[in-house]
């Protein structure tokens, strides 16, 4: 399987760990999550909900002059795990190309071993993410 490099060494890193350490991580990936730009505060519409996730997840793509995106999440505070699966996401796929976006397999946390530390229905939600993101990448592709 071959991952975006950012990507690839959050894997190896969480694959690591403790479950201790993954929780804390988790959170230090939750702190680290961008507070959502202005623009988009007023306009939550532009951005896509995430079904997949009991927790309120939105999410937009950007496409930047190079080609790569960048993703913005707009998820409550209050939502810690879900904030950290999503700073996960966002370091390790920010600034990809749409095509190595697409290409990453839905199951691609399975080394990281998250189930030591998170519940089935966090995955699912992890995954749905994913899935939105790359759905978000196919759009940028069209533009």
């Amino acid at each position: 399987m071959s991952l975006p490099s950012k990507l690839q060494e959050i894997v190896d890193d969480f694959a690591g760990m403790s479950r201790d350490e993954k929780i804390e991580t988790l959170i230090g990936y939750a702190e680290s999550l961008p507070e959502l730009p202005e623009r988009y505060k007023e306009e939550r519409s532009q951005m896509e909900a995430v079904p997949e996730c009991m927790t309120p997840v939105f999410l937009i793509g950007e496409k930047q002059a190079d080609g790569g995106l960048v993703f913005h999440f707009d998820i409550p505070p209050q939502s810690p795990t879900v904030r950290g699966l999503a700073a996960i996401l966002a370091t390790g796929l920010n600034g990809c190309t749409p095509e190595e976006i697409i290409t990453v397999p839905a199951d691609f946390y399975t080394p990281m071993n998250l189930e030591e530390a998170i519940s089935g229905q966090r995955l699912n939600g992890f995954r749905g993410v994913l899935a939105h993101m790359k759905q978000a990448a196919v759009k940028a592709m069209s533009e």
